[in-house]
């Protein structure tokens, strides 16, 4: 993100909405245009709107610099966000005694104006940043993954074209460093590829491969994992053709977004706002059942209630999990970290019921409250398998880029995982869930969740 570009656009987009509500207001309510200062009874309106403005860009993602600077597709995305601004606004001030009154066919005059400032605005920014381009500057460091035929293509375009905004800086390859194309050599091999980055601030991964390149495609995901970086493929004629890929072209060479930015801002605030309000609805009622568990926890076997252990959450970091105690006391002191296993020998009698009615997953709502899990999500493990796997698991670590949940994907599509296959499968589960995060996604895995208690399906 260019941080002089954000500054710009929320500027532009400040004074256009100032703007905006200025001129409607003298449209609609005085005369002699522009000749009175602003009176002071706007000043409020328009801070007030000026912030939502920036708001719903920001949820939008209109602060982030496109690859492709098209100024038609600026206006559109314009058009889109003033559109469903002005709806919530429509909403917000709606008077069912008065549906159709001066104020509704105002703010249409105000919603009219802010398109046309802050589109025309906008469009005024890309053509700088256009031209700011051809001249090399605010251009992002790249590195393309694949010193071949079409990474040196690839190369080409992007020297001779830097309207896109990319600075190859170098290739990755597991050719000698001496071998260079346009002046930018191979800086090393993909063991290579987080100095590197470290080394020249690199942004933007972009990825050259052959046909034999899959396996290399997964090792460049799994030591960028917890980067900030962004990934582009050269899409293959197969891909376009059949329609599975939207690809940004360059001069012919397509190329589309892989392991995209996670989790919009909009639904990120959503999902964090649905969490607290869940957990401050849970938790009051932890305390009015705690103890009833607590009681026929202890009359079942000695030891404590509650059972905490340290997991890995988003980004690596591990915090305390909480858990009703269903396993006899010290379960693990013989065996050290194991799999738990279907009919599992340690398991209480009353710890089966809590666990076949997930009663002993409620304490978790504390660790949603503390903003270390969310209800949604893939489940943490424990370092110890952590370690274990992301050297079995192909792009395991990338689970961790969200915050694990209570339930998720895989515990509602798959059965419990017994093996290495089982954690395989219901790994493909929590990646696909990790690209496709949506709160529609969520409402389902919510709602699968739920079912799976009143079936009595835990284990």
């Amino acid at each position: 993100m260019n941080i002089g570009v954000v500054v710009i656009l929320l500027s532009v987009d400040a004074v256009a909405a100032a703007a905006a509500i200025r001129l409607t207001h003298l449209l609609r309510f005085e005369s002699g245009l522009f000749s009175n200062p602003i009176p002071a009874e706007l000043c409020g309106p328009i801070l007030l709107l000026t912030g939502f403005w920036w708001l719903l860009f920001a949820i939008r993602g209109m602060y982030l610099t496109p690859v492709a600077l098209s100024r038609f597709d600026e206006v559109v995305r314009c058009f889109k966000a003033v559109v469903i601004g002005i709806f919530i606004v429509f909403l917000a001030t709606f008077d069912v005694r008065e549906p159709v009154t001066i104020t509704r066919i105002f703010l249409l005059t105000y919603g009219l104006l802010v398109f046309i400032f802050i589109s025309s605005g906008r469009v005024v920014v890309r053509i700088l940043q256009r031209r700011l381009r051809r001249r090399g500057k605010g251009l992002w460091n790249a590195v393309i993954v694949g010193y071949n035929e079409v990474g040196r293509r690839l190369n080409h375009q992007l020297h001779y074209w830097p309207v896109w905004g990319f600075r190859v800086v170098g290739f990755i390859d597991h050719l000698p460093a001496q071998e260079e194309h346009l002046g930018v050599r191979v800086l090393g091999g993909i063991d290579d590829l987080p100095r590197v980055i470290e080394t020249h601030r690199v942004q933007w991964i972009l990825m050259a491969p052959d046909r034999q390149a899959h396996d290399a495609l997964l090792e460049v995901f799994d030591r960028c994992s917890f980067l900030r970086v962004r990934f582009m493929i050269v899409a293959s004629f197969y891909q376009m053709v059949v329609g599975l890929v939207r690809t940004v072209e360059i001069h012919g060479m397509p190329l589309v977004e892989v392991v995209p930015q996670l989790v919009p801002l909009h639904i990120r605030i959503i999902k964090r706002v649905v969490d607290l309000a869940a957990g401050l609805v849970v938790t009051p009622a932890l305390f009015i059942i705690t103890p009833l568990v607590a009681l026929v926890i202890r009359l079942d076997s000695p030891g404590r209630i509650f059972y905490t252990q340290r997991r890995v959450g988003r980004g690596g970091r591990e915090f305390t999990l909480i858990k009703y105690r269903s396993m006899i006391r010290d379960a693990e002191k013989q065996s050290g970290a194991v799999w738990a296993q279907r009919d599992d020998p340690r398991v209480t009698r009353v710890g089966r019921i809590l666990r076949r009615t997930h009663l002993d997953e409620l304490p978790q709502f504390i660790n949603v409250l503390c903003g270390q899990m969310s209800l949604v999500g893939p489940r943490p493990e424990r370092r110890e398998f952590v370690e274990q796997f992301k050297d079995k698991v192909p792009l395991y670590e990338r689970r961790q880029r969200i915050r694990p949940g209570i339930t998720g994907w895989a515990q509602v599509r798959h059965k419990y995982d017994e093996t290495l296959e089982d954690v395989i499968d219901k790994t493909r589960y929590d990646l696909f869930y990790v690209d496709h995060i949506s709160l529609a996604l969520d409402l389902k895995i919510l709602i699968a969740t739920v079912l799976k208690v009143i079936r009595g399906e835990g284990h």
